[in-house]
């Protein structure tokens, strides 16, 4: 039988989002519930997951906040675990915590680059293997990762961050075979410069985000957090039922570009890609 012309996409899902007290998490986290999943939002901000989720109730939404620092092995178990005891299992992760930092190779400290790596890539694999061992035994599902156009690209001053981003992607393609069997896809999205409170003072600035950044991007400006969630949505949806193992570019054209990347470009120091 046809399903109702109603039914939302992700209805009977259940889903995760960590990094989701603000930004891209948040956004993400909003829109899969919008489509019908049931969201846990994960953040080491506690009080921020918790009233994004209280915003998502209001919305008419399912929803909960939990505390996690990715960064601990026994953290994201419990997480997932926590998840699963809610609502019953768990079929979409959006793995999206991440951190950012600007320094040369030759200015970069090794506190930085574990700092990088531990949230960015460690914090990624914990989640990963976490949310997949329920994500499997609740039948399969998606997974889809942040990762970034500095994962795509390398640039001036974010050494530690492309490099933490880069490594994303080798593990989403190796999770994405190994988990194929089981009936998981895993999936990255690669955000350019995205309106985020990464960006700090420059955050909603459209004298800067439509005006100078937005003159490096092909598409005239920089995206904004709910653009990156329909992403993920999609990727988290059946539509995309034969799509893994992939890396897809959400930054109005930036990476299809010449320039923007080195000194005096997006990421000379001052602006960030969000992660």
């Amino acid at each position: 039988m046809p399903e109702p012309q109603n039914r939302k996409p992700l209805s009977d899902r259940v889903a995760i989002v960590t990094g989701a007290a603000s930004g891209i998490g948040a956004a993400s986290a909003r829109v899969l519930a919008a489509a019908g999943a049931r969201v846990a939002c994960a953040d080491l901000n506690a009080a921020g997951a918790e009233s994004v989720a209280k915003l998502i109730q209001q919305a008419g939404g399912e929803a909960f906040g939990i505390a996690l620092d990715v960064t601990d092995p026994d953290a994201n178990t419990r997480a997932a675990d926590a998840v699963q005891t809610r609502y019953g299992g768990l079929h979409i992760a959006h793995l999206n915590a991440g951190i950012a930092a600007s320094s040369s190779i030759l200015d970069t400290t090794l506190e930085e680059w574990d700092a990088v790596m531990g949230v960015n890539l460690r914090g990624v694999f914990l989640s990963l293997q976490a949310t997949a061992r329920v994500i499997v035994a609740s039948g399969g599902g998606s997974i889809v990762v942040t990762s970034s156009g500095a994962g795509l690209q390398g640039g001036g001053n974010m050494g530690s961050y492309s490099a933490s981003k880069h490594g994303v992607l080798g593990l989403v393609k190796s999770a994405a075979v190994d988990l194929a069997p089981a009936g998981v896809r895993v999936n990255a999205v690669c955000p350019g410069v995205i309106d985020t409170p990464i960006l700090g003072p420059i955050h909603g600035n459209k004298q800067i985000t439509e005006g100078l950044l937005g003159r490096i991007h092909p598409i005239g400006r920089v995206g904004q957090p709910e653009e990156v969630a329909r992403l993920v949505r999609f990727l988290a949806s059946e539509d995309a039922s034969f799509i893994t193992g992939s890396a897809v570019p959400v930054d109005g054209g930036l990476s299809g570009a010449i320039g923007g990347f080195g000194p005096g470009g997006i990421a000379d120091g001052s602006i960030e890609l969000d992660p």
